[in-house]
């Protein structure tokens, strides 16, 4: 599932507010009325939460209740106008997370335990914005006009600079911060451009930002609730064993008379990019030369959604062609 959508312009790459889409924009848009928009943090890198980027797509937030019935991970494709009227690509993001009421909420709390929120609301004034507006709505807590969705950096393709839209390309016909499918666009040149990375010979472009003193969040409100609902599993399945979390960084484990079970959690919703976060962690848990394990291990990927056809035969070629003794297991959240 691939969505396109505009959002507002920004000149410092959309670490923080400029002011830039309340000059160009016209008359009675919120970003004209309050001198900054919410989306003018999107990829503050600084702020991740287990690796996880909490943001607000203007978007995303006018068909979030069809995405959050759907609940499932969507690609979505970035557009800009810049203030002289071309449309610019900003970046396509893989695998995007909707947010649910309390997940918003939950993502806001630590933004506020961090100092995320109130330097959000110091640098909505260093341009002359209206912060109060920001404040108001944590107050009513309309979190979702916040933080609505999530996403991993490592799945963010930023556009190379000057990466405009040219003649017939459709998104010359699309003014409205709303998503749309891409497919539903038709042919044009950047067709390509929404299925995945094509690479390029091109040199990256190095790029300094400040990043805070700020120490990482280990796990997000989902992971934890995962890990919560595991453990009350496990100890039913395995009533005379030791099932413990956090030992030597591994989520859960469950050690019986004769092996050790580990589990690796991730709270992604697709479960192909739950098995490529936890197997390189899983591994080193169990074979590194410094983790020692008496009894034999088996290892344990822990999702939130049932494996796809194509998953269960990758993890079935791991299984036979390395002898790895991996499984996956599903742990539900209710919404």
């Amino acid at each position: 599932m691939h969505k396109i959508t505009r959002i507002a312009y920004n000149s410092s790459e959309w670490q923080r507010p400029t002011g830039d889409a309340s000059k160009s924009e016209v008359s009675a848009t919120y970003n004209r009325e309050y001198g900054f928009g919410h989306e003018d943090w999107l990829f503050r890198s600084e702020w991740l939460l287990d690796g996880w980027r909490y943001a607000y797509i203007q978007g995303v937030n006018k068909s979030r209740t069809k995405l959050l019935k759907e609940s499932l991970p969507f690609d979505l494709t970035l557009f800009t106008i810049e203030p002289d009227k071309k449309r610019r690509y900003v970046a396509t993001i893989a695998a995007v997370e909707c947010l649910d009421d309390q997940q918003a909420e939950d993502g806001f709390d630590e933004f506020r335990e961090r100092g995320w929120y109130d330097d959000m609301l110091s640098e909505i004034e260093d341009v002359d914005g209206i912060s109060s507006n920001l404040d108001n709505i944590q107050r009513t807590a309309e979190f979702v006009l916040i933080l609505n969705v999530r996403f991993r950096l490592e799945n963010v393709y930023l556009y190379p600079p000057e990466h405009y839209a040219i003649a017939a390309d459709p998104i010359l016909k699309l003014t409205r911060y709303q998503l749309v499918d891409a497919d539903n666009l038709g042919r044009s040149s950047k067709k390509d451009s929404f299925h995945g990375r094509r690479g390029t010979s091109t040199p990256p472009i190095e790029k300094t930002f400040e990043r805070c003193a700020i120490a990482p969040v280990k796990c997000t409100p989902e992971h934890t609730r995962m890990q919560a609902k595991l453990m009350e599993e496990l100890r039913v399945e395995y009533p005379k064993a030791r099932v413990i979390r956090e030992q030597d960084f591994i989520d859960v484990s469950v050690q019986t008379a004769t092996e050790k079970i580990l589990f690796e959690i991730k709270s992604d919703l697709d479960p192909r990019t739950v098995i490529r976060q936890a197997l390189g962690q899983i591994l080193e848990y169990a074979f590194h030369p410094n983790r020692k394990h008496i009894l034999p291990v088996k290892l344990v990927i822990v999702g939130r959604r049932e494996l796809a056809r194509e998953d269960n035969v990758y993890l079935d070629r791991l299984r036979k062609g390395f002898g790895l003794p991996i499984s996956y297991r599903v742990v539900e959240l209710s919404s």
